[in-house]
């Protein structure tokens, strides 16, 4: 099974990536089929909005490092993104990769009843972690990412972690780390 880790707190033992580590240890993927992409280590750029991929080709045009991480990702079985809150949104890191995804997308998805280019059959988990203690606060926005991606052909599901601070996960919400794995093996049953 190939798993896509994508990464977007730019703390790189953040919260968000010890949750990740654990549920990609319980999806039982061996070590060499796991690919982990750090996002704020990486030299990206936002999409231009230019729509090549919808009318010269297939793929984004933007030749930067989030390349690999869009061919990557696209190839892979379960695809586990990550974002901490911050500021009332995911961070600019993960949004610059979800808006990248636009590639996936047919050139007609806006009246296509399969917009996705994408094959079906992959598998989501987006992994959220916020400081305020209130777990609905911000879930309008990450259920709206996980339509997002549902409409490109995944299988796709969020968990979300509040009351977090800049403190160790596993230390504070023992119980959180439990839920990631939870989460995934039940998504991969899905």
């Amino acid at each position: 099974m190939k798993v896509a880790v994508i990464l977007g707190s730019p703390r790189v033992t953040s919260n968000s990536t010890q949750l990740a580590e654990a549920a990609v240890k319980a999806s039982g993927a061996d070590s060499s089929e796991v690919s982990k992409f750090h996002l704020n280590s990486l030299n990206i750029k936002g999409c231009h909005g230019c729509f090549s991929c919808k009318t010269k080709t297939e793929v984004c045009v933007i030749k930067d490092d989030l390349a690999k991480v869009l061919t990557t990702a696209a190839q892979a079985d379960l695809v586990v993104l990550t974002a901490p809150i911050y500021i009332g949104e995911i961070t600019a890191q993960q949004k610059i990769f979800i808006d990248r995804t636009f590639s996936w997308f047919k050139p007609d998805f806006k009246s296509n009843s399969v917009p996705g280019r994408l094959s079906p059959g992959r598998k989501l988990l987006f992994i959220v972690t916020q400081g305020n203690p209130d777990s609905s606060a911000y879930k309008k926005n990450v259920d709206a990412y996980v339509g997002y991606f549902r409409a490109q052909n995944f299988t796709a599901e969020s968990f979300i972690v509040a009351g977090l601070g800049g403190d160790d996960v596993t230390v504070t919400k023992p119980e959180a780390v439990l839920e990631a794995e939870k989460a995934v093996t039940s998504l991969l049953k899905s």
